[in-house]
């Protein structure tokens, strides 16, 4: 801790060589010669009482009080005043540079006979004997007041240069202590592995204790707040607290780059915050609580402060780049991640979430994401870390698509937030810094990656390569699902005509397969069932009767009961039909799907007699759809079925031929529809909550 001015005056006076001067100066000239801090009220060195004091005044004690009736202000310069005794007395400052640290105290003597006269007869008005009165008179020397000027300077010379050399030893026994403190610190940060809050606490401790403070702790910016990463024992709150950007002595250090002091006001205790600087960035801020009496704080305390705190700063830096190593190695190994699952997505928004993902694991950030422009498609969808406003958001994907999103708006921006919010306003911060790389497919140009923070982190160029690393592997994802999408929808559409021929020959109206199709797909949402799962139900209904195309149209078109051997041969086609799709790659994953379609819960159905769960998921789906359509369709040889009543005969059959879950999925789900004025496929796609699937 930096010696103060009190405690250079202290050590200075206490010292033998003082003490043998001040001896000296009294044996030869009979004054004597205190050191009194007047700031202070107190006595450095020296009887504070001459010979003559006891009998004079009743008051005892060392102190400046003992010699005075008030004590003298502590910005005088030199003067003559008179004791309580009544004898004259010469002040004068020691001065430390233009400050005053103590005042030197002539005394003990009369400047000629008349003043001893004139003190005798006090004393014999109070009541002192002649004879004590007299002894004390002649103990008095007589000093003219030019020589007692003189004796005053050579203490006060005596007294500059034991000033001056006590700071000097007291500057360099701290010189010494700052460079252990260093060394310290130091070794704590080389020797640790990782710069924590435990390493980071035990290095802000001694930074506290360089300015005499009482605790404190190291504060890093995390958007528009500051959080504590580090603190000493007897700080008050957690690891982790987010303090305000504004309205705090440490947002202010933070913002204006420069130390600020917030007194205690009606506390007793004041605060300092100091900016963690390295060159034009601030690394955080080291905020000291300090007695409010140690306001104003000395320069000196300041400026050794400072020298610490930029060790603070080095160390976070160096702790910042292992950081952003560590991060890099997990990037690129987050990289083969991405690589091997965007391999198996065959879906736009499968595909932006996993790079979204990837992003998350690989950057500090407030935001990030992607931007998509190719392919018929203008959508953002943004990760949000922290709170930010509108504006700024708005701001951000401006600069990343380089046009205005409030006048040329995107069809479609998603959000997801993390530690924070999307808060209402204008632009707030002004400096936001931004990694952003093209995202393209061969030569086509179909969007922009990027990550952007305000917290004073400049993305370097290790940062722009990974961005450009997951870029090429999204591009490339993007354009395979696109691709897929294609060859999806033509299939969908031939599959589509397929089935409507189907229909044309059976004897179901026309739509069947269309209708089993929709309900199907339906159910798997309600059952929260994922994309691809959903698409699979697309397809098993369109040509889940396929295997009716090896039955003969005059069985299929009986308007008569069927034989035992007709209806066996109506039966077959589910096998039939699972044999049709198992040979076409594209379809194999339908086939246990409309193998299955006609097995009950209770093990009653056919070809294979499953029951309950050991029926495929999808399977039972589908028996319930198709079983639905067919009740409330009108057939040849039947009527069909009010709603009502198909559902009663439908949540009758669940627990023995239909899967009870699957029955209550698809109700849920109609019934929502209901809600919001359509019943079943009539609902509007908004209302039925469904993905966007290629026609």
């Amino acid at each position: 801790m930096p010696a103060t001015d009190r405690d250079i005056a202290v050590r200075a006076f206490s010292t033998p060589e003082w003490r043998s001067a001040t001896d000296a100066l009294f044996q030869a000239t009979g004054v004597s010669v205190s050191v009194m801090d007047f700031r202070a009220c107190d006595l450095l060195s020296g009887d504070g009482r001459c010979g003559f004091c006891h009998l004079a005044t009743e008051i005892s004690g060392p102190g400046p009080l003992t010699c005075f009736d008030t004590c003298p202000d502590p910005d005088s310069g030199p003067a003559r005043i008179m004791c309580r005794a009544g004898l004259p007395t010469l002040v004068t400052p020691i001065l430390r540079g233009d400050r005053a640290i103590a005042h030197l105290v002539l005394g003990g003597f009369v400047t000629s006979t008349r003043e001893r006269r004139r003190l005798y007869e006090s004393l014999l008005a109070r009541g002192v004997s002649a004879d004590s009165a007299r002894m004390s008179i002649k103990a008095i020397a007589v000093v003219a007041r030019r020589q007692a000027e003189g004796y005053l300077h050579m203490a006060l010379a005596n007294a500059k240069i034991l000033v001056a050399t006590t700071a000097e030893r007291m500057a360099a026994v701290e010189r010494v202590e700052e460079l252990r403190l260093f060394v310290s610190a130091g070794q704590q940060v080389v020797t640790t592995e990782r710069l924590d809050s435990s390493t980071l606490g035990a290095i802000t401790e001694e930074a506290v204790a360089i300015i005499g403070g009482e605790a404190g702790a190291v504060l890093r910016s995390r958007g528009n707040l500051l959080e504590v990463v580090a603190h000493t024992e007897k700080w008050r709150g957690p690891v982790g607290a987010l303090v305000p950007m504004t309205s705090t002595a440490s947002g202010r250090a933070f913002t204006t780059r420069r130390t600020v002091v917030s007194p205690g006001g009606r506390t007793t205790t004041a605060t300092l915050a100091m900016p963690l600087v390295i060159g034009e960035r601030v690394l955080g801020v080291l905020e000291a609580r300090l007695p409010a009496t140690a306001v104003p704080v000395a320069p000196d305390r300041v400026s050794r402060l400072d020298r610490f705190g930029r060790f603070i700063a080095i160390a976070l830096l160096r702790e910042d780049e292992r950081v952003q190593v560590e991060r890099a190695m997990a990037g690129y190994a987050q990289l083969n991640e991405l690589a091997a699952a965007l391999g198996g997505q065959s879906d736009m928004d499968g595909v932006s979430r996993l790079v979204s993902s990837a992003l998350d694991k690989s950057f500090t950030y407030e935001l990030a994401g992607l931007v998509l422009t190719g392919y018929g498609r203008n959508h953002a969808d943004v990760v949000v870390c922290g709170d930010i406003t509108k504006g700024e958001l708005a701001h951000v994907l401006a600069e990343v698509a380089g046009r205005d999103a409030t006048k040329h708006p995107f069809e479609t921006v998603r959000t997801v937030t993390h530690r924070g919010a999307i808060l209402e306003g204008p632009m707030v911060r002004q400096e936001w810094a931004t990694a952003v790389v093209e995202l393209e497919h061969g030569d086509l140009e179909i969007g922009y990656l990027f990550v952007a923070t305000s917290d004073g982190t400049h993305y370097n160029a290790q940062d722009h390569a990974l961005l450009e690393g997951i870029a090429a592997h999204a591009g490339a994802a993007f354009g395979r699902a696109a691709l897929f999408g294609r060859f999806r929808d033509d299939y969908a559409k031939t599959i589509a005509a397929l089935s409507a021929t189907l229909d044309s020959g059976e004897r179901m109206p026309m739509g069947h397969s269309s209708r089993v199709m929709d309900y199907a797909m339906l159910i798997g949402e309600e059952l929260g069932l994922g994309l691809e799962d959903i698409e699979t139900l697309r397809f098993a209904g369109l040509l889940h009767d396929i295997g009716k195309t090896g039955v003969p149209e005059d069985i299929l078109l009986k308007p008569s009961r069927l034989s035992p051997a007709e209806f066996e041969r109506v039966r077959s086609h589910a096998e039939v039909g699972a044999s049709i799709v198992d040979q076409i790659d594209f379809l194999k994953q339908l086939t246990p799907i409309i193998l299955h379609h006609h097995e009950r819960w209770d093990g009653t159905g056919y070809p294979m007699a499953l029951s309950g769960e050991s029926i495929p998921l999808m399977a039972r789906i589908l028996a319930v759809a198709d079983s639905f359509d067919a009740m409330t369709t009108k057939r040849p040889h039947a009527v069909g079925l009010p709603f009502a009543t198909a559902r009663f005969e439908l949540e009758a059959g669940a627990g023995t031929q239909f899967d009870p879950r699957v029955v209550a999925a698809l109700f849920e789900a109609l019934d929502r529809q209901s809600a919001v004025g359509a019943t079943g496929l009539l609902a509007p796609r908004e209302a039925q909550c469904r993905p966007e699937l290629l026609a």
